[in-house]
């Protein structure tokens, strides 16, 4: 289960920066299913220096009425109840990964393992045209619906997607996450009694922004049913998780990712 759930998150930055390509795909009515397989190179955990690659399947899919729709998209399940078409909003369903128990930092593996989150929450996004491409100005609001961080984060971003010919299509996301207290202190804190079975220095960690984050795509169309998507992306961390002896001590503030996907598309 674990690794399934995995193979959503990790992928949902391709789907992010190329959101346009996606919807376009998925704009008639009906079912529309993608399978593929995806290779990830990422950090092991938030604010690591340490990366794993990682080779894994890839489902995404979408179901459309008219504006309405269901799709799942990288790691958020999302519906638009909005008619009209002039903006899309409704509930969201979001998995995040968390820390697990073999990760190679010694300090940072005695602080314990954090389970992966199931968040719910809101979003509503905004598609404008602009030249040959498409503009995307979205934001969501999520907290956790079990016992992982029990907190609350909210994200903002923009993508930009142009078709560069027929089979060539090219993408760039740039957006910024907050989160609270509850949030950070689970991902970057170190409570004392964690500080003494690590060695890490106690932190507590303070509401703000997580991150800032840019990344790029490509895709190709091989031909009507398949497709290749690559992507890269540079994430920072800043304020109170930046400052975590976690990343100070132990990682990194620099975040960087790389991911390949080979799609069919039904």
């Amino acid at each position: 289960m674990k690794s399934h759930l995995l193979t959503v998150c990790l992928t949902a930055p391709v789907l992010a920066a190329g959101g346009a390509a996606w919807a376009e795909d998925g704009a008639r009515d009906g079912l529309h299913l993608s399978l593929g397989a995806a290779g990830v190179y990422r950090p092991e955990f938030k604010g690591s220096k340490d990366y794993e690659f990682k080779p894994l399947p890839f489902v995404g899919l979408r179901y459309g009425r008219g504006d309405y729709y269901l799709a799942l998209e990288g790691a958020a399940l999302r519906a638009n109840l909005l008619p009209g078409g002039f903006l899309e909003t409704g509930p969201m369903l979001s998995y995040e990964r968390g820390r697990d128990d073999d990760v190679k930092n010694l300090a940072v593996r005695r602080l314990g393992e954090i389970d992966g989150a199931v968040n719910a929450g809101v979003f509503a996004r905004k598609r404008f045209d602009v030249g040959n491409g498409a503009l995307t100005i979205g934001a969501e609001a999520l907290t956790d619906t079990g016992k992982v961080h029990k907190g609350v984060l909210a994200t903002v971003g923009v993508d930009y997607d142009r078709p560069l010919s027929d089979r060539w299509s090219l993408g760039a996301n740039l957006s910024t996450t907050w989160a609270d207290r509850k949030y950070m202190q689970t991902y970057y804190g170190v409570s004392p009694a964690g500080s003494l079975a690590s060695g890490l220095s106690p932190y507590a960690a303070k509401a703000g922004i997580e991150n800032v984050e840019l990344g790029a795509s490509l895709r190709y169309r091989i031909s009507d049913r398949w497709s290749v998507l690559a992507h890269g992306g540079y994430r920072r961390l800043v304020d109170s998780a930046a400052d975590s002896s976690i990343v100070v001590s132990e990682g990194s503030a620099d975040q960087g990712q790389l991911a390949f996907i080979l799609l069919y598309s039904f």
